[in-house]
Parts: structure tokens; C-alpha cells; sequence
């Protein structure tokens, strides 16, 4: 919970409809070349890319000097549960420059997203013996395990929320995460782990850094054109 807020609205990206090949990795890049301090870890004058293939487990961002990969903060049941009402889409007078979309009577209903909830209960004794609380949680250890640098979004937007309230961001990121996070530096990864969280008009970046997460930067959505462009045409 963040914020007090159990359920902000999930940003449904059905905005593929209209730009098919679009995911959030496509919006993120803009995120991560929109930082000044993910600029500061580049080369000077070279843009973060996004990998074309990643056939062999290759990191979704890549420069000459720095590499990320992205992860969504997502329970695995929510996910099912939306592709099931995602809009028909018609492609047939696309060469006309037409695109049709249908949105379908509700096929099942959407449960609520416990992820945070369930990253913050997780026990570390437990993590350790890998015993987990359900498969989400299984993916996202898997996830924290592998030897890179994670920049993990959670597709949630979180509205009205005043300058007060974003001076406790980093506790409560902290207090969710702690014992995920405790585990993975038991590891010995030597890598970076990032959480990002829309807020706002903004993204807010924040880095896991000696037990602690710390608000590195905030990068406004208008630097973000493919985001924009897919909310456009998105409903949540």
C-alpha cells in the first residue's frame, strides 16, 4: 500500500489497439532516456536502446557502459484476469487508415492486486528456504535472483497525491520491500534494483541503496511520448 491507497487505477495499455506492436517497455525507455540520472551512468550523447531480441535472456536496455531489464510489478491472476476483457480489434481497413475496435460486455470480473501486499509479507526466513506465499511471488524471487539490473514498474497510477505525501515514498517502498530486497543483497549480485511508480504527471525513480530505497528523480510524462500516445487510447 502506497500512499494509504489499496487500489489505484492499473493503466490498461488497450492503447495496442491502435499501435499493435506497443508494450510498456516502449514507454519506459522514454522514462529511463528522460533521466538525468540514468544519463549520468551512459555515455555523453548516446541513448539508452531497447533490445530487438532477447532470445538468450538479454537485458531489455542496453548502452555502451550500462544495461537494465524491466519488470512488471503485476499479480499473475490480475494479468489473466484483463487480457480476458481487452477490446476485439479489427485490422481489416487498417491500409485505409482505419482501425475498429470492439470493447467487450464483461467477460469476468478484476481482482484486486495484492502484489504489494504480498511482497511486504513475505518473510525472509521463508525466502531463504524458498518457500513462497503464491507463484507470484515465486516469479518475482526468480526475477531477483538473476545477476542484473532490475528497473521494476508497477503499471498503477496514483492521482492527487501533494507534495506531503511524497516525502514518505521512499519509507513506504522501503517498508514494502525490505525483506525481498534483504534477500537479493544476500546474494552478492553487486547489481542495481530500481522501483518506478507513476504518480501524478510524473514517474517517480527510486534505487534500493544500503537497506534503504532513496527518490532518485521524478521524470514528467511529457517526455514520454509513447506513453502518452498509448494513453490516449487506453481506458483503466
Amino acid at each position: 500500500m502506497i500512499f494509504g491507497v489499496d487500489n489505484p487505477k492499473f493503466l490498461m495499455l488497450n492503447g495496442k489497439n491502435a499501435f499493435p506492436g506497443i508494450t510498456y517497455e516502449h514507454f519506459l525507455i522514454d522514462v529511463i532516456n528522460g533521466s538525468l540520472y540514468f544519463a549520468q551512468k551512459r555515455s555523453f550523447m548516446e541513448h539508452y536502446r531497447l533490445m530487438d531480441e532477447q532470445s538468450h535472456g538479454e537485458d531489455d536496455v542496453f548502452s555502451s557502459t550500462y544495461q537494465l531489464d524491466f519488470k512488471l510489478l503485476v499479480s499473475k491472476e490480475v494479468m489473466r484476469e484483463l487480457n480476458k476483457n481487452m477490446p476485439e480489434v479489427d485490422y481489416s481497413k487498417m491500409s485505409q487508415g482505419f482501425i475498429f475496435t470492439k470493447t467487450k460486455e464483461k467477460v469476468s470480473d478484476i481482482p484486486q492486486d495484492y502484489i504489494l501486499r504480498d511482497i511486504k509479507d513475505s518473510k525472509i526466513e521463508d525466502l531463504r528456504k524458498e518457500s513462497y506465499k503464491n507463484s507470484t511471488i515465486f516469479s518475482l524471487i526468480k526475477n531477483l535472483k538473476k545477476p542484473k539490473n532490475l528497473f521494476m514498474y508497477y503499471p498503477y497510477e496514483y492521482k492527487g497525491v501533494s507534495e506531503f505525501m511524497m516525502r514518505g515514498l521512499d519509507n513506504q517502498t522501503t517498508d514494502i520491500f525490505r525483506n525481498v530486497l534483504t534477500y537479493r543483497d544476500e546474494l552478492d549480485l553487486n547489481k542495481d534494483t530500481f522501483v518506478c511508480f507513476k504518480i501524478n504527471d510524473f514517474f517517480a525513480i527510486l534505487e534500493w541503496v544500503d537497506k534503504h530505497f532513496i527518490l532518485r528523480e521524478r521524470v514528467s510524462e511529457f517526455l514520454c511520448g509513447n506513453y502518452r500516445d498509448a494513453k490516449a487510447y487506453s481506458v483503466y
